[in-house]
């Protein structure tokens, strides 16, 4: 395969170092870590879970499995909840709302130090008071946890990636999919083959609202695995080897602001050679390298994107080793050029691998902080510490704001969403992300609450859910969230002549009218959703003198389309 390689300057003009300060914590320093960010309270800060182990006596020694949950209140973090004895580390974490209560839950893999043979993995409800262990299950080491609704029910699934033990058949790696049912899930093993020490993205690559997946790490063998598997009518296939890499970590985003997902990658060859590409998207989900030249050969990697120069497009940031020696790294998009510039940091650790990195939004200012774990190769007794640190840019970046134009269309049981109308000062249009909420009634989530890559998706619902309420939030490349939309009402937005469609008298005692449009079914629903007894006469016109006073939504079949209006009784 032809390389195209991407030269970093040092230091180009306009580019200047980005400076960061340490914040003061009660984190334990975890080794072995990983982590995941959410908003585990609902208080509009983030909070994090980790998965790892810590020196419990002090002597400098890691000697025990601990995991917990640490609670912002926008100035530190604090600890709120452990998730108990039997916990894992060598594995991944994720927050997970997986029974659409508004609670983020947590899910877990890895092995313990009380119990080194057996591979766990676990499920953690959130109480909203703590968290409670509601499964134990086989897990798998050296390996990851991604979420996703991979069949559009709204309801998160999520993938387990690893090494797992099978008595009597020895080491297998396995990518199982675990479907959520709602009331439990169902588990597709092996649902493509599995790596170890590397890592899988689950995102829409060539905007067909389809979820496609990509993987690198080692097979069972050790050799290095790299592929592209496109989503076919529901069906993962094969479409492209990429060039093998093992021990590494992805990640996911719009560089060129194109409208499609590309990818970083960072690894190790099959030769044991350092591995350094950007891989872009050319809109069909072909991805091409163009491998990013540095003389630096860098192990135990971790990787994450965010826009840390505040101009709107994304950059990345890694962590690892470098000649024995800690090493954090900043490189810069640069849009005129489509090229990326290492940058130039001031106040952060160096920490080396194996340790996490991660850019979230600590204290609400509109800018990335930074999240670091992993080892002090500069300190006599090697240990591993967990900080964070603080984005001291005083910058303006403004919140995007919301999508204005909501619109959705239903055939059978699939709900068709399309939004337009968002922008940012600084995130160019075709590379924000949005957050789309949908549920039963007005301001709930229990359908579905899950970020998207493009502004439009479907979901595959109930036959029975009838009315659904939706509203949508742009993301820009800070990771800086917009105020929700206009909550579109029952979610059955826009038919053709609407503005011919006139329902009156509105508020009405005995009878309503419709004029303007041929009615074909009518209905009737209690702003609690409950489906009510009426009848569409032949004049168009609705008998609604035995209900009581209050506000209805009436929901009209026109020319085999949807569309709803707010009814008020008096």
């Amino acid at each position: 395969m032809k390389r195209i390689y991407i030269l970093l300057s040092m230091l180009p003009v306009g580019i200047t170092a980005q400076s960061f300060s340490e914040v003061q914590t009660s984190l334990n320093n975890f080794y072995y870590a990983a982590a995941d960010i959410a908003d585990m309270d609902n208080n509009g800060t983030l909070d994090i879970v980790f998965n790892g182990a810590i020196d419990s006596d002090g002597d400098g020694n890691v000697d025990s499995t601990y995991n917990e949950v640490y609670q912002n209140n926008g100035t530190t973090l604090s600890p709120y909840a452990g998730l108990g004895g039997d916990v894992t580390h060598l594995g991944d974490i994720k927050f997970m709302d997986y029974n659409n209560d508004g609670l983020m839950d947590v899910i877990s893999t890895g092995l313990s130090y009380m119990d080194v043979v057996n591979y766990k993995h676990y499920r953690f409800k959130n109480t909203g008071a703590g968290f409670v262990k509601e499964d134990e299950l086989p897990g798998k080491i050296y390996g990851s946890l991604e979420v996703f609704d991979f069949n559009h029910d709204g309801k998160p699934d999520y993938a387990l990636n690893g090494t797992q033990y099978f008595d009597g058949a020895g080491f297998r790696n396995t990518l199982d999919y675990y479907r959520n049912l709602g009331n439990g899930f169902a588990m597709t093993e092996n649902w493509i083959e599995g790596t170890q020490n590397g890592s899988f993205k689950v995102v829409d690559l060539n905007n067909d609202h389809l979820l496609d997946l990509v993987i690198i790490g080692s097979d069972i063998n050790g050799s290095p695995v790299s592929k592209v598997y496109m989503n076919q009518a529901g069906v993962l296939t094969p479409t492209q080897d990429l060039e093998p890499v093992a021990s590494g970590k992805i990640d996911v985003a719009d560089f060129n602001a194109d409208g499609f997902q590309d990818m970083v990658v960072i690894g190790r060859t099959e030769n044991d050679d350092p591995y350094f590409a950007v891989l872009m998207n050319d809109g069909t989900g072909t991805l091409s390298p163009q491998h990013i030249i540095t003389t630096n050969d860098i192990s135990d990697m971790s990787l994450n994107i965010g826009d840390l120069n505040n101009d709107g497009y994304y950059d990345f940031i890694i962590s690892g080793n470098e000649n024995y020696n800690g090493v954090v790294k900043t490189y810069i998009y640069n849009p005129a050029n489509q090229n990326f510039t290492e940058g130039q940091l001031t106040g952060l650790t160096l920490l080396g691998g194996p340790g996490l990195v991660h850019l979230f939004d600590f204290n609400n200012d509109h800018h990335l902080d930074v999240l670091l774990g992993g080892f002090d190769w500069a300190a006599a007794d090697f240990p591993s510490l967990t900080k964070v640190f603080k984005n001291n840019s005083t910058a303006a970046n403004l919140k995007p704001t919301p999508p204005t134009q909501l619109n959705m269309t239903k055939n059978g049981s699939r709900f068709n969403f399309t939004w337009s109308g968002a922008s940012d000062d600084k995130t160019p249009v075709n590379a924000l992300r949005y957050e789309i909420t949908i549920g039963t009634t007005q301001g709930a989530q229990d359908i579905a609450k899950y970020v998207v890559t493009t502004p439009s998706w479907f979901l595959d619902l109930d036959p029975g859910i009838q009315n659904v309420y939706w509203s949508v939030k742009s993301i820009d490349a800070s990771k800086v969230y917009s105020e929700a939309s206009a909550e579109n009402m029952l979610g059955t937005a826009e038919v053709k002549g609407k503005s011919q469609l006139v329902i009156y008298p509105n508020p009405a005692s005995d009878k309503v009218y419709i004029k303007g449009e041929k009615v074909s079914e009518a209905e009737m629903y209690s702003m609690d959703g409950k489906k009510l007894n009426i009848s569409l006469h032949a004049d168009q016109s609705i008998e609604v003198s035995h209900l009581p006073k209050g506000v209805y939504l009436l929901k009209l079949k026109i020319k085999n389309e949807i569309t709803t209006r707010k009814l008020t009784i008096k």
